[in-house]
């Protein structure tokens, strides 16, 4: 997977970021003089009423200084999904973490092609020592995956400038009740945060596949509007930013689908 040029790259990663999207598309939460900008959604946001169709589930994060000094690093994200839509790899290879290390992006596509569930981004400012910061970006890969002998998912990111570094975030899966039944928890390397510090990151879940002559998704829902009405509501996913100051900074997406049909 070749990822061309810094400038092509970079412009790439903030389309996908929508770092130039209306506010009112946005989350913006703050603490202090930390702002993060949460987005995301589903696609198709037209489901079927009663049984599940399969989705891509979509969502980014920004972050930012009022005084537009060095935010402090990123330690963790964790993505929340609304109960409505359902995680399911049965029939999916599994990835191992060992398989991504010090991969480039070809070599991960070759090792775990076949467990990819997903894509993204991440924008960073990078500074060696005794230099003035300058924007990097890279490309991440998402793969169903074993770790530690529990299903997570093993996102891949890779930069090419100025130097090439390859990292791996475990995003840890649980299920619980409430709201939100699906939680991915991923803590960032030190190392990510060794010569700069993340601005950005953008992470899209999707997958269709066949197992067994039967057609899956990685992630599927229905829309479950009340009887006579074909639109809903519902609070998609909570989002939240763990800093290493401490702070953590967190917003519910609310967002709406249409009865298909």
């Amino acid at each position: 997977m070749a990822l061309g040029k810094t400038a092509t790259v970079a412009a790439t990663v903030v389309a996908m970021l929508g770092l130039s999207a209306p506010a009112a598309q946005a989350e913006l939460t703050e603490r202090g003089d930390l702002f993060v900008r949460f987005k995301g959604g589903i696609d198709p946001n037209a489901l079927p009423r009663t049984h599940l169709a399969p989705i891509a589930v979509s969502v980014a994060g920004t972050v930012k200084t009022l005084s537009g000094k060095r935010p402090p690093s990123l330690r963790q994200i964790q993505i929340e999904l609304n109960r409505g839509g359902v995680l399911n790899s049965h029939g999916l290879p599994a990835c191992h973490y060992r398989e991504l290390l010090a991969a480039s992006p070809q070599q991960a596509m070759k090792a775990c092609g076949g467990a990819r569930v997903g894509e993204g981004a991440y924008l960073a400012r990078t500074a060696f020592p005794e230099q003035e910061t300058f924007p990097s970006s890279g490309h991440i890969l998402a793969f169903n995956g074993v770790y530690e002998g529990h299903q997570a998912i093993l996102a891949h990111i890779y930069g090419g400038d100025p130097v090439p570094i390859t990292r791996v975030i475990v995003f840890h899966i649980r299920r619980t009740g409430g709201t939100f039944g699906t939680i991915l928890t991923g803590h960032l390397p030190d190392s990510l945060n060794h010569y700069g510090y993340v601005v950005g990151i953008y992470l899209k879940l999707f997958r269709r596949y066949t197992y067994h002559g039967r057609h899956r998704s990685y992630i599927s829902a229905a829309c479950s509007a009340p009887p006579g009405f074909g639109l809903a509501s519902f609070p998609f996913a909570r989002a939240s930013m763990r800093f290493a100051d401490g702070r953590r900074l967190a917003s519910t997406l609310t967002r709406s689908c249409r009865v298909s049909g």
